[in-house]
């Protein structure tokens, strides 16, 4: 019996890597609905930039800073009494001006104002 000698494969080749991995992916994805003047300023600094409208759009996002929520009914409703407030105190002004005394309504109408803004602007813990 003859036994089959092993003959060396030839090494496989190595592929090159390729692309790198991104940083940070983009691995989500949204619809956006723009209108034609909107996708047209897009287009046109994406074709100006060399970029994609992408990360045109991704870039402008990233500019973006949100200062906070839009305000609750809550807080709308103090807003309008801070609102009248500063039209009382306005009033009170005038009325100063023209030699009358207001010192204690204005006094009132400041702490009212100060109470509103403490529970408009709760202090940080």
């Amino acid at each position: 019996m003859s036994v089959p000698t092993s003959t060396p494969e030839p090494a496989k080749k190595q592929r090159a890597p390729g692309r790198p991995k991104a940083a940070s992916p983009h691995d989500a994805t949204i619809q956006l609905r723009l209108d034609q003047r909107q996708l047209a300023r897009v287009s046109e600094q994406a074709q100006q930039t060399g970029l994609s409208r992408s990360a045109i759009i991704r870039q402008a996002l990233d500019g973006v800073q949100v200062l906070q929520a839009a305000p609750t009914a809550e807080q709308r409703e103090q807003y309008r009494q801070l609102v009248k407030l500063a039209t009382n105190l306005n009033q009170l002004v005038v009325q100063t001006r023209v030699g009358q005394d207001v010192q204690a309504q204005a006094r009132a109408t400041l702490q009212q104002v100060q109470q509103v803004l403490t529970t408009l602007l709760p202090t940080a813990p």
